[in-house]
């Protein structure tokens, strides 16, 4: 909540505006975890945008008994005029579909919306979805739809929340020339510190705005966990649901590093079950694996059998499981701190939500021992280059997976996330000078507008 006290607008408002305003858009899906704020993004856009709403719930027993079976459109508009007393005027009304995943009647319906209505807008929204589509074998209309996919809140959104427009408004203003001055650059950190303990969970975040009190937002955490270790039943099996309730449990803990199935299940649980467990839950988009890869030139190929790293939903959250909350208050350097994992967690979940249209093909570099150990961060492909991303502080000499990853790639960008200013440093490596994009923590919602 903003200091006005008005909900707090997100990153994909202006995409909801761009596709409101095409002559030829599609239904949309908006996909994400659950709890991550698309319902209320949606419900917000339709009150400046729409005459009228009509929102569909699928989870709601009523809603669920009416649009649950096959029926055409006409059969759809008849239900919602007469058992919800709505009309869907084009251009006026925008039809909203929650929880779709509940049923693979109306996913189908949309294609026949596209193609039969095209004029009206269609939302829907779906929070297990691609867990559901595995499980159930259900299909989506390939070609007359389109996706917009949803996050915890950025950084940056994180300063709106908190009606910080002023640092907002330079912040996104900041560009290679410009200077920012010692006292706003501590500002800045230190706002991104708090974001790093807080997380960017929705109601999390209006609640610690109101309070200003991280014991208050205790129990959020611990609801929202439930609430997903609940979930499980509703897209795996009863055998199954134990490896998800594990996983969904003991990642937080492992988020920011690299961890086998073995190592994780203690011995406990079979590789093979943890394997489903993940794939499910990264279907879910509660947690992403991040695969290594050693490509030297795109595209970049992922190399299943290395080990992968896990990063959470949510950093919030994994502070919260983690039980590490209380030392943020004195936290000086984030890279010193919790061995740096949780400077690559919230790195890394920044990194993702930049993902709007599609998700980030986001990986580590990684050479094997046998040909000299190196590990970069992060690394994707982002217009023709390999981006190199180390989360580390100290001079660029000694920055040796970066110097090893700049040697071996020709088309790339080299960038250190770091509590150091925003500049642009030569790293000279065996006689070669290469460019280095030292990019503070607080700039990451904006890392790729600084690329030469």
């Amino acid at each position: 909540m903003s200091k006005n006290g008005t909900m707090f607008k997100r990153n994909i408002f202006p995409y909801l505006l761009n596709w409101k305003d095409k002559p030829n858009h599609k239904p949309l899906i908006l996909r994400g975890a659950r709890q991550v704020g698309k319902t209320s993004a949606v419900v917000q856009f339709a009150k400046e945008q729409f005459a009228d709403l009509v929102y569909i719930n699928l989870e709601q027993a009523d809603h669920f008994r009416w649009f649950n079976q096959p029926m055409t459109v006409t059969e759809f508009e008849q239900i919602v005029d007469i058992q919800m007393n709505k009309k869907l005027i084009s251009g006026k009304t925008l039809l909203f579909i929650d929880e779709i995943q509940e049923s693979a009647d109306l996913l189908q319906l949309l294609r026949f919306f596209y193609e039969q209505r095209p004029e009206l807008h269609v939302i829907a929204a779906g929070s297990l979805l691609e867990a559901k589509m595995m499980r159930e074998g259900l299909s989506l209309p390939v070609g007359r739809v389109e996706y917009l996919y949803m996050y915890p809140l950025d950084f940056f959104e994180y300063l709106q929340a908190k009606g910080e427009t002023q640092l907002l408004d330079f912040l996104r203003s900041v560009d290679m020339g410009s200077t920012i001055s010692a006292p706003l650059h501590h500002i800045a950190l230190q706002q991104f510190y708090e974001y790093t303990m807080i997380g960017g969970m929705p109601e999390v975040v209006r609640a610690y705005m109101q309070s200003r009190s991280v014991s208050d937002v205790q129990t959020i955490y611990s609801s929202l966990l439930t609430t997903y270790a609940e979930d499980v039943y509703k897209y795996a099996g009863q055998a199954q649901a134990r490896y998800l309730q594990y996983v969904i449990d003991q990642s937080p803990l492992f988020a920011g590093a690299t961890t086998t199935y073995e190592k994780f299940g203690q011995q406990l649980y079979h590789s093979r079950d943890l394997r489903f467990a993940f794939e499910t839950l990264n279907r879910a988009m509660i947690l992403s694996q991040i695969s290594a890869t050693q490509s030297i030139q795109l595209p970049l190929i992922a190399q299943q059998k290395r080990v992968k790293k896990l990063l959470f939903l949510d950093v919030g959250l994994v502070n919260y499981r983690s039980g590490i909350q209380a030392q943020y208050v004195h936290l000086k350097d984030l890279h010193e701190f919790y061995r740096g994992r949780i400077a690559e967690q919230v790195v890394g979940q920044q990194l993702i939500a930049q993902g709007m249209h599609e998700p980030l093909a986001l990986y580590y570099w990684g050479k094997s021992k046998m040909e000299s150990s190196a590990e970069l961060d992060f690394c994707f492909a982002y217009q023709g280059s390999i981006v190199g991303l180390e989360v580390k502080s100290g001079s660029a000499m000694k920055l040796r997976s970066l110097h090893r990853f700049a040697e071996e790639t020709a088309e790339h960008q080299l960038v250190r996330v770091s509590r150091e200013p925003l500049q642009m440093q030569d790293m000279r490596i065996a006689g070669k000078v290469y460019q280095l994009l030292s990019v503070p923590f607080y700039l990451t919602p904006r890392l790729v507008s600084f690329f030469v």
